[in-house]
């Protein structure tokens, strides 16, 4: 049966004490007594900002701009604690956790899925780290941490992981801490053969720590950015194709973006929405998805936009369809909600292991 977790039951209060800077995150965290916790760990998800709480539970992060993430509070013991868009908030934070008195629910593998744990970690692997040259040099430091499962009546395969999954990516420089909330492979029947997959996703947290020593990552964090899903949407943000070396293609043939897309300025961020949709549907296609199987489909979700990527003249083609019409993107390229879009061929190949922080430059 599929696993559940329980609900995050976090208190967030915002206090009056200090007021934080327009890049600066301040703030305190308590125990449900109010007696402030040390040692907490707190960063914003997807970048390499972090901090530790002090002896009176405060921290202080220092961004060199605002950035569309999420705040992240973990402590032994406690539930993890995340807040949307920090840099609004004009005080400091008072951020109260809550014990983790949350035991996952026993998972029973049934036997007829016949898929051993070997078989299906081997899956997991390829569709959470990759299998690009980044992707396969990643190494998981806990695997004993993660329960994988497979789904016989929804022909779907599961994973969750009782602590923060730790990634040592040596290709590109990075340990990083993934907190997996989501993760999911479907497939047309009872199967692991990635040819009847329809589909996969996954969900969480991350905070990259830099290990490279001095610049050695330097031009392979560059290969891993250039035709990623990251400089795909800064450069519809910047309408910047063929700079960029983009290309859109709809119904087989090269487009003008400016046809499709209308981008606009709003709160510091670009707005891109949907103005026109193609006629090629993208029904039945292998992609890595921006929502688990079974939530529902948009209008957007059989029209799909083709995209060329020149890498020194090797075309590397994918496609992406919308959801709802619109998503924002800031100036990292980091877009949101990340529910908007779903991604196929040579994108959708492209997982953690190929991740860079949000404010890689």
């Amino acid at each position: 049966m599929r696993n559940k977790l329980s609900k995050y039951l976090l208190l967030a209060l915002l206090f009056t004490a200090a007021i934080s800077t327009s890049q600066t995150i301040t703030g305190y965290v308590y125990d449900e007594t109010k007696q402030p916790l040390e040692g907490a760990f707190v960063y914003l998800d997807g970048t390499t900002l972090s901090a530790s709480t002090d002896a009176k539970g405060f921290f202080s992060i220092k961004a060199p701009q605002k950035l569309s993430t999420t705040l992240v509070v973990s402590f032994i013991g406690f539930e993890t604690f995340r807040l949307q868009e920090p840099f609004k908030y004009e005080k400091a934070l008072g951020i109260v956790l809550r014990e983790d008195a949350t035991l996952l629910e026993e998972v029973v593998v049934s036997s007829k899925s016949g898929f051993s744990r070997k078989q299906m970690m081997k899956v997991f692997r390829e569709e959470f780290l990759g299998k690009s040259k980044a992707g396969s040099s990643c190494k998981i430091e806990n695997e004993q941490d993660i329960t994988v499962y497979y789904d016989a009546n929804t022909n779907t395969l599961f994973a969750t992981a009782s602590k923060p999954i730790w990634i040592t990516n040596k290709r590109l420089g990075y340990n990083v801490q993934f907190d997996l909330m989501n993760f999911q492979v479907n497939y047309n029947y009872k199967t692991l053969d990635r040819f009847n997959m329809t589909g996969s996703f996954f969900a969480g947290t991350t905070f990259f720590k830099d290990i490279a020593v001095k610049a050695s990552a330097d031009k392979k964090r560059k290969e891993a950015y250039l035709g990623s899903v990251t400089h795909l949407l800064k450069t519809m943000s910047e309408e910047s194709w063929e700079k960029e070396k983009f290309e859109l293609y709809t119904e087989g043939f090269i487009s003008n973006p400016q046809e499709f897309f209308k981008v606009s300025d709003t709160l510091g961020l670009k707005k891109v929405t949907l103005i026109k949709v193609p006629q090629s549907k993208g029904n039945n296609l292998n992609v890595l998805r921006s929502k688990p199987a079974g939530e529902a489909q948009s209008k957007y979700s059989d029209f799909k936009f083709q995209i060329l990527y020149d890498r020194k003249g090797r075309n590397e083609q994918s496609f992406f369809i919308f959801d709802k019409g619109f998503f924002y993107v800031d100036k990292n390229g980091q877009f949101f909600p990340v529910s908007e879009l779903a991604f196929g061929g040579h994108m959708s190949t492209l997982k953690a292991g190929d991740m860079l922080p949000a404010d890689f430059k």
